[in-house]
């Protein structure tokens, strides 16, 4: 904003003095007659109503037809002033208590929104050393502002830390991002492929769901290509002609006893786990509040990673819980309620009742 305004002034400037200058010029003729002064004197009244009326107009016009946003201008200035200001409160306080687990987090996420990576991975450096890596904010955090510094620690240890992220969370959105990354750049297409699956799973905003669509069908290509097959050759019952292949008839209902503490609307996941491994959900499907009670099918259409989906296993658990906070990872004051379902032996529609909050 500083280079434009004085490029314009320079160029006002410029513009005054070509139009000035030939105005204010003495006339050749040395002659002292009464006509020539009040010509030279007409000159310099013409000079001087252009040098004061030309950057009125100018400043007139452009205020007036200019599309510039000077208000936001203004609003964006205040809001960094006043973050610098918090910014440095934050640091000074940190200064006097460096055991502040949150502060060092709450820094390190500060300098990244104001592009500064270095310091952001020193203070999320902080907060690892204090969580003895085990946070999972901390890890993705600190694997955020060291890939941001530089990209090629993706292949070392912004990638490790992405991992670790994933083992702890598998569903972590920024962590399935970045970790899908790191592994494409590594040449894992697959791994790569399957976190971005993940990820496009958890109904991201449609310009990123376009985004992931996209990258996912050039990887399907790429795996394709090289023999390893993509999502058809993984999966080929999934394909619209062959039927959804195993499914689970689930119905729905939210307890009365919690129906009071329910207010507004919250997404409802619904997923199918492998109760004897980890990992990400077999088949994940996500509703709202609002359409409780309610009756679904899980099958394999819904599997998050193609070759991996309630055919896959013998048996599961299926979920259904109401997010507090919208995200699609189980947090503290989630409701939920889940039961088993045993694959040949089970049978009818799966009756859950969502009766408990996670602690």
């Amino acid at each position: 904003m500083t280079a434009f305004i004085v490029v314009c002034v320079a160029m006002l400037v410029a513009a005054l003095l070509w139009m000035v200058l030939p105005l204010v010029r003495s006339a050749k003729s040395t002659a002292d007659s009464a006509e020539l002064a009040s010509y030279r004197s007409e000159r310099r009244f013409s000079g001087l109503a252009v040098a004061l009326l030309v950057p009125v107009l100018a400043i007139v016009m452009y205020a007036g037809l200019s599309n510039w946003d000077w208000k936001a201008v203004q609003v964006e200035t205040t809001q960094a002033a006043n973050m610098e200001q918090a910014v440095t409160g934050l640091e000074e306080k940190l200064k006097q208590n460096p055991d502040n687990l949150d502060g060092w987090i709450m820094l390190g996420r500060s300098y990244v929104a104001m592009g500064r990576y270095p310091r952001a991975a020193d203070a999320f450096q902080q907060a690892y050393d204090l969580s003895k890596g085990q946070n999972v904010e901390v890890l993705v955090g600190l694997g955020e502002a060291l890939a941001l510094t530089d990209e090629a620690s993706l292949n070392g240890r912004a990638g490790q830390l992405f991992d670790q992220a994933l083992t702890m969370a598998p569903n972590h959105p920024k962590a399935l991002w970045y970790g899908g990354v790191a592994a494409l750049r590594s040449g894992n297409l697959r791994l790569g492929r399957d976190r971005l699956q993940m990820l496009m799973a958890q109904n991201p905003p449609e310009e990123i769901r376009g985004v992931l669509a996209r990258q996912i069908q050039d990887l399907d290509e790429q795996l394709a290509a090289s023999g390893e097959g993509g999502a058809s050759a993984a999966q080929p019952s999934a394909a619209p002609a062959a039927g959804p292949g195993r499914a689970i008839q689930v119905s729905v209902a939210l307890s009365p006893q919690l129906r009071p503490q329910v207010s507004g609307t919250l997404p409802l996941f619904i997923l199918a786990r492998d109760p004897s491994a980890g990992g990400p959900p077999l088949a994940v499907q996500r509703h709202s509040s609002d359409s409780l009670p309610l009756n679904v099918t899980l099958s394999e259409r819904d599997a998050m990673i193609p070759s991996r989906s309630i055919a896959t296993v013998p048996k599961v658990v299926v979920v259904a819980r109401l997010s507090r906070s919208g995200a699609p990872q189980q947090q503290s004051g989630d409701y939920y309620g889940e039961a088993e379902y045993e694959f040949g032996k089970s049978s009818g529609p799966l009756a859950i009742i969502i009766d408990r909050v996670v602690p």
